[in-house]
This record gives structure tokens, C-alpha cells and sequence, in this order.
């Protein structure tokens, strides 16, 4: 029998069976330190908080941690991971960022990680940088989670997968972008879904309903933030991409920002509390926290959720409380926001166990995009089975085409993907703001602009089918 023929032997793991048996879970994020930092007291610390938040009894709490996320100077999540106890590591999840990663080093890693029986992996494409230009980052290498979920699901070790998702998007077109390229991912081999930070339970709903629509039933984490005032200045400032404050909640904070910081601190992690009982109540199968880094911070935070757990047992007397507590706030970032079902948490899943989605309405195509999609149908109808730089002047032309090894026109609605300042050629990043523009450059995301044109002729649910390779050389 070769190697690959062989069966996998599934080591313990923790995190999957807490998953797979319906336990709620928490997970302290912890972001790799940076490299300025003493490597052994960076460890010591990292221990430290392991061990607080593997005390916890009110709730199955561990860490996940972060990779490159907000900084390129860092320890990679698999280095730092190595100061967590082996035999607790099955219990936590580390990240594996794709940013400045080729596909080389990508291997690497996954090696690295498998020797360290760090099995539980979340790959991601990586986020810009504050301050990045469009020209900055493309040459730089933006590794596509998708593939490498493909490429690990295949390997011959028993990694559990997860895939993230941005479902904090208000127009149709951002939000079934975010839907399909999951689902991408989900069929590529993910096994658990990690929804982005956001506050708009609404949103967290609608993701729950969605896959509850089309069968897929995966567990699902969201990713909470337990706010400070120098973090929400962060956010207000732009610095943490696809993460959006809302004018009312925006009203609210500085509310309680008036009062004494203790009080701003007590107000937020009320606030945590309902979000946390919430996603339990909606199917969700734990929370990633974010903003508790430290063990002190960590301990309270799950004691704060445990009891909140505990103390919300039924969806409407949370309603009631998340209601009265939050003053009906819209958490929406602009009026005319889209939402996928009839905005309301009146009740936890959708009647009779399917949702009914509402209506695009008319698809949002001008003349010209419609003279250009049909010029370059015409043009290059079998562009993907061709040699890349097979008429790639008219390409450049006609289709903004930047010359790249794997052309992928027919599959992207005509649209050449290596536009993105990123190159991904799946879906969209987290990134893409609220209204549909891209994270770095100006303008509409261009997989926004895809699933416009896919939703005018009638081809949208092919956007999620298949995994597009890259169209560079890394």
C-alpha cells in the first residue's frame, strides 16, 4: 500500500470532539508577539495564559492564535504555538496566514505544524497592512486560503480545517461573495467556520440561516472583541480591516466613554455577555474573543460568558434582555442596508426550517458593463483552456488584463482577478468594506463587480464551484 492509500491515524483531538458533540467553545485569541520580543519571556507569557484559561470550568475554554495579523514583524502562529504544552495542543487552534507566504514556505509550515501536532488550522489570505498602497501590495504574495485548505485536506495528516467568512457585508453582491467563496472552502475540506468581528447579530443570523437553507451544517465560531477605548479608536481609525463600528453604536460608546473607564469596562463586558449567550442561542458552537490577552483579562472574560451561558436559556428572555440593554440600536453601518432575510431576532431559526431569502431587485448593470461583458465573451469564451499569454494583447485591452501563468476569464465572468490588489481569485478578502469598496484601492471590490454581473445573467451560483488556482508564479 503506498503512503498515500494508507489510512489516516486521528490522533486525539479535543477541539473537533467538543465541536462534533455540540459543547459550546471559547477560544482566547492570542496574537503572535513581535520579533523585537525576547523569544523565551514571549513563550513564558504565552504559557501563562495557557495555563489561565485552561483553569476555566465554566466553560471549555482555549487559545487560538493569530497570525500576522496587523503586522508583518512577527513570530509565525506556528513558532509561538510551540510554547503551548504538547499535551494540551489538540485543545487549541492556530492560525496560518497567507500574507508574504509562497507556497514553499506554506509547505514548511504545514510540516512544522504537524510535528508539532498543531492539527487544529485556519488558513487565511492575510490582511492589508494600515497604510498599504495597491502598488505595495501587489508584489507582494497574498497565498488564497482556499487553495491551501485543498492542498492541507489532501495531505496525508489529520489536520481539521477551518475557513473564515466576512458575513458583516450590507449590498447583495459583498455578501454573496463572502457566502460562496466559504462554501469554496467548505467543499475544499474546511470542517468549521469562523465568522470576522462584528456586532450586528442580524448578520450572525443570517449566516446561521443561510447554511441551515442549503444543508450544509458546519460549526460555526464568531469572532467576538471585547472592546477598550484605544481599541475603538483603532477601528473608528480604519486599522482593522472589515471590521466596522455603526453610528449608533458609535453614539453608544461614546456614551459610556463619558463615565469613569470602569464603568466603559463593566458596560462592555455586559455587552459581551449578551453577544456570547446570543450566538449560542442562534446554533452558533462557541466564540473566538478577541481584546483578552492577558490572564487576568482571560479568566474574567470566561467566567462573565460561563454565567451568561447560564443565565440565558431560552432566546426570548435573551431577546428581551439584548433589546433593553442595547435600546434597539441599529448596528448597521449606513441606511438602506442589505440583509439577506426580514431583519428581525424575533425568533432563532427560520419557519419551518427553511428560510426565505428577499429579492436582489434589479440587477445593478450599466449599459457599458453589459456591451463589455458580452465584447469579451465573444472575445475569449475559452480563455482558461488556452495558454495564458494566448491573445493577451487584446486581453490587456479589452479585459484589463495584467498577463499572469493561469487565465481564468470564462470563470470569473469575464472579469480578469489579478486586478485585486491582493490577486485572489476565489472570492473576496475579509476586508471588503461594508459598502462593497475594496480594502486598499478605490473603487468596487472586484468580486463584487463578479457576482453583479453573474447575478444579471443568471449564472450566480457557479461562483462557488471549484477552487481557481493562482494566476502567478510564486
Amino acid at each position: 500500500m503506498s503512503d498515500s492509500a494508507k489510512p489516516i491515524h486521528l490522533p486525539a483531538n479535543r477541539f473537533r470532539n467538543a465541536l462534533d458533540n455540540g459543547e459550546f467553545v471559547l477560544l482566547i485569541e492570542s496574537p503572535s508577539p513581535s520579533l523585537s520580543n525576547d523569544p523565551i519571556a514571549a513563550g513564558e507569557r504565552l504559557a501563562a495564559l495557557e495555563k489561565a484559561v485552561l483553569s476555566v470550568e465554566s466553560v471549555n475554554t482555549a487559545l487560538a492564535v493569530t497570525d500576522r495579523y496587523l503586522t508583518l514583524d512577527s513570530w509565525r502562529a506556528v513558532e509561538y504555538a510551540n510554547a503551548l504544552g504538547e499535551e494540551n495542543r489538540d485543545r487549541h487552534v492556530i492560525y496560518l496566514s497567507g500574507r508574504n507566504t509562497a507556497a514553499g514556505e506554506l509547505a514548511q509550515l504545514a510540516d512544522a505544524a504537524a510535528r508539532s501536532r498543531l492539527f487544529n488550522v485556519v488558513p487565511v489570505s492575510g490582511n492589508a497592512i494600515p497604510g498599504d498602497t495597491v502598488r505595495e501590495c501587489r508584489k507582494r504574495i497574498f497565498n488564497e486560503s482556499a487553495g491551501v485548505i485543498r492542498d492541507l485536506a489532501a495531505q496525508n495528516r489529520p489536520f481539521f480545517l477551518g475557513g473564515t467568512v466576512n458575513p458583516y457585508e450590507y449590498t447583495p453582491y459583498t455578501l454573496t461573495g463572502q457566502y460562496f467563496k466559504l462554501v469554496r472552502k467548505l467543499n475544499a475540506g474546511a470542517s468549521f467556520v469562523v465568522a470576522q468581528a462584528g456586532w450586528d447579530m442580524l448578520k450572525l443570523q443570517s449566516l446561521r440561516w443561510y447554511f441551515t437553507g442549503r444543508s450544509l451544517f458546519y460549526p460555526m465560531i464568531a469572532r467576538l472583541v471585547l472592546l477598550t477605548p484605544n481599541l475603538v479608536e483603532k477601528i473608528l481609525g480604519g486599522e482593522y480591516p472589515g471590521v466596522s463600528i455603526s453610528p449608533d453604536f458609535r453614539k453608544i460608546l461614546e456614551k459610556e466613554l463619558r463615565y469613569s473607564l470602569n464603568q466603559f469596562e463593566a458596560a462592555q463586558y455586559r455587552r459581551l455577555e449578551l453577544q456570547a449567550a446570543g450566538c449560542r442561542l442562534l446554533g452558533y458552537s462557541g466564540i473566538q474573543l478577541a481584546g483578552a490577552e492577558t490572564p487576568a483579562r482571560a479568566r474574567i472574560a470566561a467566567e462573565r460568558i460561563g454565567n451568561a451561558l447560564r443565565e440565558f436559556n431560552s432566546f426570548e428572555s435573551w431577546l428581551e434582555e439584548y433589546n433593553s440593554y442595547l435600546a434597539r440600536a441599529e448596528m448597521s453601518p449606513f441606511s438602506h442596508s442589505f440583509y439577506l432575510y426580514d431583519r428581525t431576532l424575533s425568533r432563532p431559526y427560520p419557519t419551518g426550517g427553511q428560510p426565505e431569502a428577499r429579492d436582489f431587485g434589479e440587477p445593478e448593470i450599466s449599459s457599458g458593463e453589459k456591451f463589455l461583458f458580452r465584447l469579451r465573451k465573444f472575445l475569449f469564451p475559452r480563455a482558461d483552456l488556452r495558454r495564458a499569454e494566448t491573445g493577451r494583447l487584446l486581453k490587456g485591452v479589452f479585459a484589463s488584463c495584467r498577463g499572469c501563468s493561469n487565465c481564468r476569464l470564462p470563470k470569473t465572468q469575464f472579469v480578469c482577478t489579478e486586478s485585486c490588489p491582493k490577486r485572489l481569485a476565489n472570492g473576496p478578502c475579509g476586508g471588503v468594506r461594508p459598502h462593497g469598496e475594496c480594502e486598499i484601492a478605490s473603487g468596487e471590490c472586484v468580486h463584487s463587480r463578479i457576482a453583479r454581473l453573474a447575478y444579471w445573467n443568471g449564472t450566480l451560483p457557479k461562483l462557488e464551484e471549484g477552487i481557481l488556482d493562482s494566476g502567478r508564479d510564486d
